[in-house]
């Protein structure tokens, strides 16, 4: 059994690593509240499938290449940020698209269509495609978490051109979760 999920891998370049540095050193009072995700790890999830017998890895893959073909290469601009959660408990900080591409989310419905046939059915939040910043478990001063959280401008913090998908097995670790692609599919090819 596996832990699995579908996501696009992102390419972190240089905006994205310094607007969360600035964010964790203005709230370091508040370092053991919130849990930092890491920076070398981030994608933009299309489908959590969770416990995965290993027997359904290839008919996963499979499915996934087909949809991949179907797909071509496009862009994404990360140049909002939102919070889950609400102004008084806030419990996810993160990035997002002010324009989401149209071709974003063919794929998501087509990841979804695919996975549906095999058994793993969608659930019924909607997609809402970001880049989780930061987890929080409670704060400790939520005025200047406010403050803080207003005073990040809105800019481009990541370009990243999306020519993949990757199926991923997630091991969950004290220290936070690790990643290890099962598959990497290209869009728009054959193989």
């Amino acid at each position: 059994m596996k832990r699995t999920f579908l996501a696009i891998p992102i390419t972190v370049g240089i905006e994205y690593p310094a607007l969360v540095q600035r964010l964790q050193n203005n709230l370091e009072h508040e370092r053991r509240n919130i849990n930092w995700c890491k920076t070398n790890q981030i994608h933009l999830t299309l489908k959590f499938v969770g416990d995965t017998p290993d027997q359904d890895v290839p008919k996963i893959i499979e499915a996934c290449q087909q949809v991949a073909k179907r797909h071509q290469p496009f862009t994404m601009d990360f140049n909002r940020t939102g919070i889950f959660g609400s102004n008084h408990s806030p419990r996810v900080l993160w990035l997002g698209m002010k324009d989401e591409p149209k071709a974003l989310y063919d794929l998501e419905e087509d990841v979804l269509d695919a996975f549906d046939s095999l058994g793993y059915l969608r659930d019924r939040q909607n997609f809402v495609p970001h880049l989780t910043v930061c987890r929080i478990k409670t704060l400790v001063d939520k005025p200047f978490f406010q403050q803080v959280y207003q005073g990040i401008e809105q800019k481009t913090y990541l370009h990243t051109d999306v020519k993949e998908i990757v199926y991923l097995q997630s091991f969950l670790q004290p220290t936070g979760a690790f990643y290890k692609p099962l598959k990497r599919i290209p869009l728009g090819e054959s193989k």
